[in-house]
């Protein structure tokens, strides 16, 4: 499986493109460099360029294309190479994990990575969340004698999260509706009652469930999705409810996606995000999901609480019956 990485970069008044070629193993983390080529950022239609490795030696040859597009009204006051879309996602599986975690077997353990349009917009990527000193398991991980340890394991274990295989999704969210299918569930086609751990880093969104009974908690940690990043740009967990409550919800009704929204919290305690931030957070997910219904909690507010203690309840119950309909 092979994965592509590009940078741009300005050359006097030229601007350029780099793009690096790498190979996945399928059974390991491990990267296999193959090689790369550069480019200037001109039009040009289906033109052939070499790659070349660190030797010069020719190792394939890539399909570019550049359009030069319009630009928008807004552009002027974006950062240059500010990303601007599609918002393009990921669904990494991992039955290995899954199984480690004592999720049913039959069950896939994922992870989900969405590239969000303008976060360094919304967000100042100079006044990024740092891990909080004050928790003992963010300074287990960032400072003292064990830290490079604890690092490179759960380095590993991110690489197994969001490693390239065969069984991954991915496509490309144009809307709410997008967003809510990506997270239904698949086999049944409805929304599950569960909640999720989430980090925002520079470019993506990156997140997995920490499972429908909430006693599944294994490789869910913010650092560990952040890939031991000192700072991310946002972290916490969130939820999916309907919006006439858990407890007036009915399952058998039909999936309507105008009746959800997406509850979202800063409740990390190895990043304690800002809770002024929240609304910020909102803004950024309102814009790349047009017509999604955000929510928006400080992670200490008694509604947050109640609203996932619902969603627990509603889990608990479906499990219940679930069991009964099997005997």
């Amino acid at each position: 499986m092979n994965s592509i990485d590009f940078e741009t970069y300005s050359l006097l008044d030229l601007h350029v493109l780099r793009i690096h070629f790498l190979r996945f193993g399928m059974n390991n983390v491990s990267d296999h460099y193959i090689g790369n080529f550069k480019v200037a950022l001109l039009p040009t239609n289906r033109r052939l360029i070499e790659i070349k490795d660190s030797c010069g030696k020719v190792r394939g040859t890539f399909e570019l294309s550049i359009n030069r597009l319009s630009s928008s009204a807004e552009t002027p006051i974006l950062r240059p190479y500010t990303f601007d879309g599609p918002v393009r996602y990921s669904r990494h599986n991992s039955l290995t994990l899954g199984h480690l975690a004592k999720v049913n077997d039959e069950r896939l353990y994922s992870t989900w990575e969405i590239y969000l349009k303008r976060i360094d917009y919304f967000f100042n990527l100079n006044q990024k969340q740092k891990w909080d000193p004050s928790n003992k398991a963010a300074k287990l991980i960032f400072e003292g004698p064990m830290a490079f340890g604890v690092q490179t394991l759960m380095k590993r274990a991110y690489h197994i999260l969001y490693a390239k295989h065969t069984t991954n999704q991915f496509g490309v969210l144009n809307s709410s509706d997008d967003l809510w299918k990506l997270l239904s569930d698949e086999t049944k086609l409805n929304i599950k009652p569960c909640v999720y751990t989430y980090i925002i880093d520079d470019t993506t969104w990156k997140f997995c469930e920490t499972g429908a009974s909430f006693s599944v908690d294994f490789a869910s940690k913010h650092a560990l999705h952040a890939n031991c990043s000192e700072t991310v740009c946002y972290a916490g967990e969130f939820h999916l409810r309907p919006i006439c409550g858990w407890n007036r919800f009915n399952s058998s009704d039909p999936l309507d996606f105008d009746q959800w929204e997406l509850v979202i919290d800063n409740g990390s305690g190895t990043y304690a995000p800002d809770r002024s931030l929240l609304s910020k957070l909102k803004n950024l997910l309102s814009f790349n999901f047009p017509g999604l219904k955000v929510v928006t909690y400080h992670f200490e507010d008694p509604q947050l609480k109640s609203s996932i203690e619902a969603c627990r309840s509603f889990a608990n119950s479906c499990s219940i019956k679930s069991m009964k309909t099997t005997e």
